[in-house]
């Protein structure tokens, strides 16, 4: 059976993927998703580098979302990212003029019927209701 290393041990190889740029972004130089977002493997599971920032910085992210504040699917500046709900992200996002009528209608949104968990339809399909984690 193979030995999980504690989240800390991964610094090292986690500090080896970033760069830092002009704008105070620390960009991800590793493997990246079809999107634009870093991909790190910690304790055995593959996880969004930006996240895995966080739980190296030593935050709680379990059932939270982590998102940016410089708008670089790639940064992983653990001051250029914000632990919240989708409402938070949703009123940046309005704040910045980027929420379209999906974001900007809660009428839109689904509910988990486990967790309680609220957001589009997309994630409550796939991981929430018949799929959560929390269903007893």
């Amino acid at each position: 059976m193979k030995k999980v290393k504690p989240i800390e041990d991964h610094r090292s190889d986690f500090n080896s993927h970033i760069r830092e740029d002009a704008d105070g972004c620390w960009r991800w130089t590793a493997a990246k998703n079809n999107i634009g977002y870093g991909l790190f493997r910690m304790q055995g599971k593959m996880k969004s580098a930006h996240r895995s920032m966080m739980l190296l910085e030593g935050h709680d992210i379990e059932d939270k979302m982590v998102f940016h504040t410089c708008d670089s699917y790639d940064c992983v500046n653990p001051d250029h990212l914000i632990i919240g709900e989708l409402k938070d992200k949703v009123q940046i996002m309005k704040d910045k003029g980027r929420a379209g009528i999906f974001w900007s209608d809660p009428k839109h949104y689904k509910t988990c019927n486990h967790c309680n968990y609220t957001g589009s339809p997309a994630p409550i399909a796939q991981y929430h209701n018949d799929n959560c984690k929390h269903k007893p």
